[in-house]
């Protein structure tokens, strides 16, 4: 014998661009949808029943309709429309997780002014394949928001080093008190409220990154992943807890002894693998 324990069914990777006209000026949303809905769906998985099932298809199409009919101007309140739609609409649906990831874009600045309908991809900072995302939870006993941030690359030539580590027979790593520390920033943070300002949340905790990893004397990865979460909970009051991963993104120095070279910390070459990865969540007292 055997029974269904658990199951869950949506359709992901849903593309959509929306453009906002305010006259001349232009809002410009991207973004890649996930749903994932739970419920009383079992017949169709023992009996192929699909008298509860709401086609993945009738998913997308309800993510493009309600991206029309409703203004938002958050990822995150985005979300929250569509997991009410679904739970509302369909009274065998008992949860919805929506996951949301933003591609993001800024205004170009021409003759030094932001363009009207006018933009380039990626961020101020970190690089143009970082993006903005989110997750909403909703089912009948309330609802959950995480936001986030993917793939946030940053790197600084000093003020990093790593001394002080258990060394044994198979150690050959060397202690340095001056390398480069790359590496890129995946983050996630649950809101204590479902009215939160998201976007504001958002720039607050990003800008608290960035700036904690420029000026951080850091001893260790970890240390720096600690002092970033401490950071964005001092800032941002309407999170009560946010988990960091901070891949050692290494640049090791070469020798230039063979060429009759010194190499004063001028030449690394940059390895994506094998890394570190170190991770941590930071929850306020």
């Amino acid at each position: 014998m055997a029974r269904l324990a658990a199951d869950s069914y949506g359709k992901s990777d849903v593309r959509l661009t929306k453009v906002t006209r305010a006259g001349d000026v232009h809002q410009l949303t991207e973004m890649s949808v996930s749903i994932e809905l739970r419920g009383d769906f079992a017949r169709c998985y023992t009996d192929g029943d699909n008298s509860s099932i709401i086609p993945t298809d009738t998913q997308k199409n309800t993510v493009y309709a309600l991206a029309g009919k409703n203004d938002f101007d958050s990822i995150e309140q985005f979300g929250k429309i569509l997991g009410r739609h679904f739970l509302d609409q369909f009274s065998h649906v008992t949860s919805v997780s929506v996951n949301i990831e933003e591609t993001l874009w800024n205004r170009i600045n021409l003759n030094g002014k932001p363009h009207d309908h006018a933009f380039i991809g990626g961020s101020n900072e970190g690089g143009s394949n970082e993006t903005r995302t989110c997750a909403v939870e909703t089912s009948h006993e309330g609802t959950k928001i995480t936001g986030g941030i993917n793939g946030m690359t940053v790197l600084k030539t000093a003020r990093s080093g790593f001394v002080g580590y258990i060394k044994d027979q198979y150690t050959t790593l060397k202690e340095t008190t001056d390398r480069i520390f790359a590496t890129i920033v995946q983050a996630s943070w649950t809101y204590n409220t479902l009215d939160a300002d998201f976007n504001a949340a958002y720039s607050s905790i990003r800008d608290a990154f960035i700036r904690v990893f420029a000026a951080h004397n850091s001893l260790a990865v970890q240390q720096t992943l600690f002092a970033m979460g401490e950071e964005a909970l001092s800032v941002c009051r309407e999170i009560d807890q946010v988990s960091l991963t901070l891949p050692n993104q290494h640049r090791l120095l070469v020798n230039l002894q063979p060429f009759g070279m010194e190499n004063p910390n001028q030449i690394f070459v940059p390895t994506t693998e094998p890394f570190g990865k170190i991770c941590g969540t930071i929850r306020r007292d």
